[in-house]
């Protein structure tokens, strides 16, 4: 099925096979078997060559870190590859200026792959490396927050790190285990965090540290903080640590059983339950659930907590 070139660029950030006609992008890791030898017929000499002679290898299974793993054509030549380290290669002989935009393009969008893509790259790179601790790591719990970090110029040369609300010392920590500078370092994995460790496209260490102070101040999980700062729409909006910090205090109201334990719990703080007892009037007369759809449709939310029995509660929105 044909795509549009903003569909088939956003497919090779997934490292997913794509066909924009002129444009394709192709995943040998499941397709070099079967890659048709016309495909690579607009690539010059000794590119071609060397690119055949790298994916018979590796359909023979021979696979190494510098191994072609992805394969970018533009009108039949290609004109970028992504190896299985996860670093982007540019031919660097003659193309037409259709080729050299599909290029910059696709070479932007191999830069920028989406994080499950790396981490599956990553995942083959340790065990190539003799590191299979790596990979397994990402099927473990992690519930007080771990990081799967690399340096951003070697993206699937992965480490795990633990680290807490002091930003300081979590940039020396990754430094330690990345030998990079923490500002070129790439968080691949952030588990425990929650939702926003899951689905935000790329973390800092420092929001991160700050959803640990955050944690540590009001005794919520970590994974807390992440489901809510995802609820009000922290994975697609750029937030600085102090307004976590702010916001959380002004929108967290508690941990309750259910929804409705804190509904009753909200009328009796408003009077309603009292007035009603002052009157003679059966709380039966008021319909609960009502109200209760009615506060958690508009006014509160509940936020997972990660722990079975309870629920955390907030202010809907994000507070002014």
């Amino acid at each position: 099925m044909r795509s549009t070139i903003t569909e088939a660029l956003r497919e090779m950030r997934g490292l997913n096979t794509t066909d924009a006609g002129r444009l394709r992008g192709i995943h040998l890791r499941y397709s070099s078997r079967s890659l048709p030898h016309q495909a690579l017929s607009g690539t010059p000499q000794p590119w071609r060559e060397q690119l055949d002679h790298a994916i018979a290898a590796r359909g023979a299974g021979t696979v190494t870190a510098d191994s072609p793993e992805y394969v970018v054509l533009s009108d039949n030549a290609v004109v970028a590859v992504l190896t299985v380290a996860g670093r982007v290669s540019l031919p660097d002989y003659p193309l037409s200026s259709n080729q050299a935009k599909h290029q910059d393009a696709a070479a932007r969008a191999l830069a920028d792959l989406y994080r499950h893509a790396i981490r599956n790259l990553a995942d083959r790179r340790a065990a190539l490396d003799g590191r299979e601790q790596d990979a397994a790591a990402e099927y473990e719990s992690h519930p007080g927050g771990a990081l799967r970090v690399a340096p951003s110029a070697d993206p699937t040369n992965t480490r795990w790190v633990l680290i807490s609300a002091a930003l300081d010392d979590a940039r020396h920590t990754v430094q330690r285990a990345c030998g990079a500078d923490p500002d070129h370092v790439l968080i691949v994995t952030a588990s425990g965090y929650g939702t926003y460790g899951r689905d935000r496209h790329r973390l800092s260490l420092d929001v991160l540290c700050a959803m640990h102070q955050v944690a540590a101040t009001h005794e919520v999980s970590l994974c807390t903080v992440g489901n809510w700062l995802a609820a009000e729409g922290a994975t697609t909006t750029d937030i600085t640590p102090p307004a976590v910090v702010e916001q959380f205090a002004r929108a967290y109201i508690g941990p309750f059983t259910d929804e409705l334990t804190y509904t009753r719990y909200r009328m009796g703080q408003l009077g309603w339950t009292s007035a009603l007892e002052a009157a003679g009037i059966s709380d039966r007369y008021l319909d609960s659930l009502a109200v209760n759809r009615d506060w958690f449709t508009h006014q509160v939310r509940q936020v997972d907590s990660g722990s079975s029995g309870r629920i955390e509660v907030f202010h809907r929105g994000w507070p002014a």
